[in-house]
């Protein structure tokens, strides 16, 4: 496929105005989010039913760790320098 200067530019600014448009739509997703999180966790809420939807909202945990270069390197007990993360979850069905 083969464009012209002008094709190009076009282009580009079409890109540019997407991209706009996606990270402000990302903006109004993320704020509708926190909406229905705090919605969650004003209600002291972990799971909620509406007509269309099961809404989710529980705590997870998540260890990030290169075990088998730490095991090289300390052994095999590695408890110790572990560090756990809890973070929330949001789920609609």
């Amino acid at each position: 496929m083969c464009i012209t200067k002008n094709e190009l530019e076009n282009k580009v600014q079409e890109l540019r105005s997407l991209k706009t448009m996606k990270e402000e739509l990302e903006n109004e997703l993320k704020a509708v989010e926190r909406e229905i999180i705090s919605y969650m966790v004003e209600n002291n809420l972990d799971t909620e039913f509406t007509d269309t939807a099961k809404v989710t909202y529980k705590l997870q945990s998540r260890t990030n760790l290169d075990k088998d270069k730490l095991k090289v390197v300390l052994g095999d007990d590695l408890k110790p320098f572990e560090k756990v993360t809890s973070f929330g979850v949001l789920r609609i069905k």
